[in-house]
């Protein structure tokens, strides 16, 4: 399997990068390590929402995070 399969967008299922990622953007890192095409595959899931130069993760990007994590 090729890498870039890991990040292709399925209803309702998060890859790992894209867990990670929001888990970073929840945590309010300053240290993110992914690019911009990251934060825009996350919006479009309705997973954040950019706010004032920040990105904050949605009700549905939390409800995400806790499913993931149970």
């Amino acid at each position: 399997m090729q890498t870039q399969h890991l990040q292709i967008a399925r209803p309702g299922v998060m890859s790992d990068p894209e867990w990670i990622a929001l888990e970073s953007i929840d945590e309010q890192t300053t240290h993110f390590i992914f690019d911009d095409d990251m934060l825009v595959v996350l919006k479009d899931r309705g997973l954040v929402e950019p706010l004032g130069g920040r990105w904050l993760v949605t009700e549905h990007g939390q409800k995400a995070l806790t499913e993931r994590s149970l």
